[in-house]
């Protein structure tokens, strides 16, 4: 059964069916993620937060060597790649050694996608990720099944950084379609239970809907949320809006950048501390907050990063650069010195927790507004970014909101782009807007950095309405 088929079937279901597949899903997903592999990378996990630089550095040398030689032997494109540059797998044996290795960008990957799958691996049991395509063509990505274990592992090794254990009860609120779109009553939540886990729509948040997704929470006994920073800042702002408190464990933000206006007042209407995590579709570096919240614990022991200047070269711990990745753990699809679009420094400080993970004093990715509908609906920017996922023939876009009832779509177009992009991109973007919006695609040569000198997927000019009051959006100018 197909993947499109399987997702008609369970829109078609009344919500206690939509429960008990959620449930299915969910048993599947944890006897997948959860087995002797994941115990394995907990307990290496629970030794090396505190090895040693040396003992660090051994481990990395190691896996390096790992990853190029399998890449050598079993993925056509590296072997062309190294063997034009007259390398041999002993070349690259070390952290060292990766400089004389060229980078891997978006173009590489995108243009000999084909070549890049190890000969090796069995198709059938393997992933097909996409990036989101905001600030560039969607990319597609394989995941085996221990990359999808061992990414599994550092979710939950952040998350009991927070005291937070699996089988607790949670609430997420992510970017999954788990209820109708045209639904306009509660309830706009699915529970799946191996996970004591409650699925909250973000197509509904809205000024009148969000009191009922807080008794919801209440009424799951939820301890902590899992959310895209501007999702939880939306609840935040509601509490706010009527002087009510929500609180929980630990909220657990991700895929955007995480402001200090929206920690703030997160922590203040949980009563609880945001912990922020960075990963990728990727799946070549993991991060994360510990309870100290001095920067982000790089995650040594799931891959390799750089950090270099303008001209490629290494930059020391204290300046910001161009963040390369080389994943450890995708034997299908391995991503060797992946330069990925983000920037990163390394601290200078240690982290008062005493663990020896590297960390990062920053992490910039997107930050953007939140878009509202006419009929009061705040769209998260991550949440917008799934029917761009499928479009390989756009090469960048912005979304602009106007006015309420105008949202300009800017695209610069890749040469095979036709009306049918056009066509599957708006379907996709007016079931999740809903009708009452104009959209209007308008094809542009390129698209301007904002004024901050930054560029800006999600750019809103209509404020936010809440408790009978407006409030700018994060970026309005």
């Amino acid at each position: 059964m197909s993947a499109s088929l399987k997702e008609r079937i369970y829109a078609a279901a009344p919500p206690a069916v939509q429960n008990l597949l959620l449930s299915r899903y969910g048993a599947r997903l944890r006897r997948r993620r959860f087995g002797a592999d994941f115990r394995r990378w907990m307990e290496l996990c629970s030794s090396s937060e505190r090895w040693s630089a040396a003992d660090q550095r051994a481990y990395a040398d190691e896996q390096i060597a790992r990853v190029v030689r399998r890449a050598y032997e079993h993925v056509p494109f590296y072997r062309a790649r190294m063997e034009h540059s007259g390398l041999r797998p002993e070349d690259v044996s070390s952290v060292d050694d990766l400089p004389r290795l060229p980078l891997l960008t978006r173009d590489d990957i995108r243009g000999n996608f084909s070549t890049m799958l190890a000969d090796d691996c069995d198709r059938s049991d393997l992933i097909l990720g996409h990036t989101s395509g905001t600030s560039g063509s969607p990319l597609e990505f394989w995941w085996d099944l221990p990359v999808e274990v061992a990414n599994n592992a550092m979710i939950w090794r952040m998350r009991r950084f927070a005291g937070f254990e699996f089988g607790s009860p949670y609430a997420t609120l992510l970017g999954r379609v788990v209820v109708p779109l045209a639904q306009r009553r509660p309830p706009f939540w699915r529970i799946n239970r191996p996970w004591n886990q409650l699925f909250l729509s973000s197509f509904h948040l809205q000024d009148v809907n969000l009191g009922a997704y807080v008794e919801a929470m209440k009424r799951h006994g939820a301890r902590a949320l899992e959310s895209y920073p501007s999702n939880a800042y939306l609840l935040a702002r509601y509490l706010e809006s009527r002087g009510g408190y929500l609180p929980l464990d630990a909220v657990f933000t991700s895929s955007e950048t995480l402001l200090d206006v929206q920690r703030q007042l997160i922590e203040e209407r949980f009563r609880c501390r945001v912990f922020d995590y960075y990963g990728q579709a990727e799946r070549v570096m993991y991060s994360g907050e510990c309870e100290h919240h001095a920067g982000h614990h790089h995650m040594f022991e799931f891959g390799a990063l750089e950090v270099l200047d303008d001209a490629g070269a290494p930059l020391p711990a204290g300046r910001d650069g161009r963040l390369v990745l080389t994943g450890y753990a995708n034997d299908a699809m391995p991503l060797i010195r992946y330069e990925i679009g983000d920037m990163a420094g390394l601290s200078t400080r240690s982290c008062p927790c005493g663990r020896t993970l590297p960390l990062l004093s920053t992490i910039a990715t997107k930050a953007e507004d939140i878009v509202v509908t006419p009929d009061g609906r705040f769209l998260s920017p991550s949440v917008l970014t799934h029917p761009f996922k499928p479009m390989n023939n756009v090469e960048k876009s912005q979304l602009v909101q106007e006015s309420i009832d105008l949202l300009r779509v800017l695209i610069v177009r890749r040469p095979a782009y036709s009306a049918r992009d056009s066509e599957v991109l708006l379907a996709a973007l007016r079931e999740r807007i809903g009708a009452e919006m104009e959209l209007r695609i308008e094809f542009v040569e390129q698209i301007p950095l904002g004024s901050r000198g930054k560029f800006r997927w999600v750019v809103s000019k209509v404020p936010l309405r809440m408790g009978g009051r407006e409030v700018s959006n994060l970026f309005d100018d």
